[in-house]
């Protein structure tokens, strides 16, 4: 990240990112403190690896090989902008500019100011009941708005394929 992005480098971003990419609030579950931990993830997909590392170099973050399809596939990438936190700066440079998913854009910001305050007022302490259950609300909403097929949303959690192979792993230990 050398000079500040142009106006027409965010502009590209937003169009990149409404195009070929996904604004998404992710969770996992923490076992050891009982509840999920949330954050927020952009990433932008492309065959053209050029454009993706410019969108590295500007704003930061990684360039990952997708793995290979079986076929003719021509290989492809993914940027994976700063995650959590750091992703403010980026959408919120690109939120303007945004046609399709500045829903996923603005839901996410929140999250992430969300997240923040209770990092930046409780430090380690236990986060309220209130906000916990702001943050799965953030959390229900993305899903939605990132929700694909004709199909009515339905808010139904998604496996996990660990917790599936676990299951798997232990019925077999249990011979069921």
């Amino acid at each position: 990240m050398t000079e500040a992005p142009a106006v027409t480098d965010w502009a590209y971003a937003a169009g990149f990112v409404d195009g070929e990419g996904c604004i998404a609030v992710v969770r996992s579950f923490t076992s050891s403190r009982g509840r999920y931990n949330y954050g927020v993830q952009v990433v932008v997909a492309n065959v053209d690896r050029d454009v993706l590392d410019w969108m590295r170099s500007t704003w930061g973050g990684w360039v990952v090989a997708v793995s290979s399809r079986q076929g003719r596939a021509r290989p492809s990438w993914t940027w994976r902008c700063p995650t959590g936190l750091s992703a403010t700066p980026f959408l919120t440079g690109i939120q303007p500019w945004l046609r399709i998913k500045r829903p996923q854009c603005l839901n996410a910001l929140a999250m992430i100011d969300l997240l923040q305050r209770g990092r930046r007022t409780l430090g380690r302490a236990p986060l309220p009941q209130a906000w916990l259950d702001e943050q799965e609300k953030h959390y229900w909403i993305q899903r939605e708005l990132n929700h694909r097929g004709k199909d009515l949303f339905v808010a139904r959690p998604m496996h996990s394929p660990r917790k599936i192979n676990r299951e798997r792993a232990l019925a077999a230990n249990l011979g069921l």
